[in-house]
């Protein structure tokens, strides 16, 4: 907790606050360094070296300096140590002061609105030189207006130095609705005694049983300046509490607290097995018939115990550019009316109906306010709510020369956004569209959040679909070590276009699970996140890549709203 000062503010208070690490030897681990000679001693390499083998991932760092808008949060400037080789870095802005929400409102309501923002950092704990926010009611008081301007960002509670103290349920009390409105509550936890460290937790979790759970502080020792923690010992104390804290099933994210930067630990990304179906629906020009003909197959794969099934691209119509117009439904304001959005009552009803998750692959959509059409993915969860919407970012413009000439653009629009979607009872998920797939960065960003499975409803062609179909499954799951599935129409030779067919699941180890042939048939996987975690055990890009060589796409400019 002593430490913590340091850890939230390295890059404006270090020079000033920090002096010289005392060097006890190569093997003594200090919980607060800010002298990069301490970067290279054994004692830390140890510490990286024992996460390493228990599954670390990355790291992040918390500052005050990501509230500046013309820095868009970028902390690679001036990191005393620096993130070793191979870690995923990341960067959580944060709230620190009652001054500095005026500029985290500016932040949200900006283009560049972060993921996270984390709400005061240990107020009920005093640091030299600076002023704790004492009382629960006047930070309340102060972020209120910011609560309730963070649309786009997902805010994490002021994290008490004392998990088990009184301060957040104070602050929860003087800020009326306001914990409805927050999805995480981090602890710092600090305990030599292993049995100790679960019990913060556990104690937090009965508390706030609906949040999720972040352990953003973890270490044996608050020890701050006198540095006389054994790396070795840290070392061990880590192998002992990690896997425990993973194993009560509610924690998200675990960081080690390193006085600059935080590792960052994932729990599972698919929380439970899963069985996805995919559906190669056979379509012509009648769409009641297409609709019908989707129901039956829905229903028929959620008989066989599939939990996300998926429909292929233009399942309630032809595909070509001379059938989007004919075919395309009114989707907005949400919900449209039944007469104006057949195929979304259908797709809400049957979802409903078999309790599941269903991707309506994708319909042609008109938005009356822009005069724009759109092919445009729904999915509704086992409520029969519309969780996510998805319009088609790239467009099939293409010219191979004797082959095939066909070009989107003549009368659809793009989307503009990435789209992610959390089950909560499985993980994260990410929704593209057929052309979508050949631009990897989509997929590399969903990886990067933490989606276990990339889903593309598409309608390749014989040529496309011969060239590259199965290749850039087996990419984008190999690229990213996750599942992927591709569900296509099946094909029809008597029509204008003629699908692939050929829908697939790819494993995170690039193997293709299941395939259909040509004609109308369902196909069906089994996925588990252990198929994930032995793919990135045994070949680790996780812990790999070198964003000091190239930059990190997901953490660019990434839209996630239209």
């Amino acid at each position: 907790m002593y430490s913590s000062l340091f850890c939230v503010v390295p890059l404006l208070a270090a020079a000033a606050i920090a002096g010289p690490v005392q060097k006890r030897g190569d093997n003594k681990f200090c919980n607060v360094v800010f002298n990069t000679d301490a970067c290279r001693h054994a004692g830390w390499s140890k510490v990286w070296d024992t996460l390493t083998a228990n599954g670390v991932s990355g790291s992040i760092a918390f500052t005050l300096q990501s509230l500046d808008k013309k820095d868009h949060y970028n902390l690679d400037n001036g990191s005393p140590c620096p993130t070793p080789p191979g870690f995923e870095a990341a960067r959580i802005p944060m709230v620190l002061d009652p001054a500095d929400t005026n500029a985290a409102f500016d932040l949200l309501q900006s283009d560049h609105a972060p993921e996270f923002l984390e709400l005061f950092n240990e107020p009920d704990f005093s640091y030299g030189g600076f002023t704790p926010i004492t009382l629960p009611g006047d930070a309340a008081k102060n972020l209120t207006k910011l609560i309730n301007s963070a649309p786009k960002t997902k805010l994490i509670a002021p994290v008490a130095a004392y998990p088990g103290g009184e301060w957040l349920k104070q602050f929860a009390g003087n800020c009326t609705g306001c914990m409805d409105k927050i999805p995480i509550v981090a602890a710092h936890v600090y305990d030599v005694n292993p049995d100790g460290a679960l019990a913060q937790i556990t104690d937090l979790h009965s508390q706030w049983p609906d949040k999720r759970i972040w352990v953003t502080e973890l270490s044996l020792t608050t020890t701050g300046d006198n540095c006389n923690t054994d790396a070795y010992q840290e070392s061990d104390w880590m192998k002992n509490v990690v896997g425990r804290i993973k194993a009560l099933g509610y924690v998200d994210r675990i960081f080690w607290n390193t006085g600059t930067w935080y590792i960052e630990r994932m729990t599972a990304l698919l929380k439970k097995p899963l069985k996805l179906a995919l559906v190669q629906l056979a379509t012509g020009p009648d769409k009641s018939a297409n609709l019908s003909r989707a129901r039956s197959r829905v229903l028929e794969a959620a008989g066989k115990g599939a939990s996300l099934i998926v429909l292929p691209e233009c399942f309630n119509s032809p595909y070509g550019c001379q059938y989007f117009p004919k075919y395309a439904e009114t989707l907005l304001p949400s919900p449209p009316s039944k007469e104006k959005a057949p195929s979304f009552h259908a797709l809400s009803d049957l979802a409903k109906e078999t309790n599941t998750y269903l991707l309506g692959g994708s319909i042609p959509e008109y938005e009356t306010s822009s005069k724009k059409y759109f092919n445009t993915s729904l999915m509704f969860n086992p409520n029969g709510e519309l969780i996510a919407t998805h319009r088609k970012v790239h467009l099939f413009d293409i010219d191979i020369p004797g082959k095939i000439t066909f070009k989107e653009s003549e009368i659809l629009s793009p989307g503009n956004k990435i789209s992610l979607v959390d089950l909560p009872e499985y993980g994260r998920i990410a929704l593209a569209i057929c052309y979508d797939i050949r631009f990897p960065e989509l997929a590399t960003i969903a990886a990067r959040k933490h989606s276990f499975l990339l889903l593309y409803p598409g309608a390749f062609n014989l040529t496309t679909g011969a060239l590259h179909w199965s290749l850039q499954a087996r990419a984008r799951a190999m690229d990213n070590q996750v599942y992927v599935g591709l569900c296509s129409p099946a094909r029809d030779m008597e029509a204008s276009y003629n699908a692939w067919g050929h829908s697939m699941v790819v494993d995170p180890n690039a193997a293709v699970l299941c395939e259909a042939g040509e004609s109308e048939e369902t196909v069906y996987a089994d996925l588990t996140d252990d198929a994930i975690q032995q793919t990135r055990k045994g070949i680790p890009l996780q812990t790999q890549r070198r964003f000091d060589v190239y930059p990190d796409v997901s953490e660019g400019r990434v839209k996630y709203e239209e």
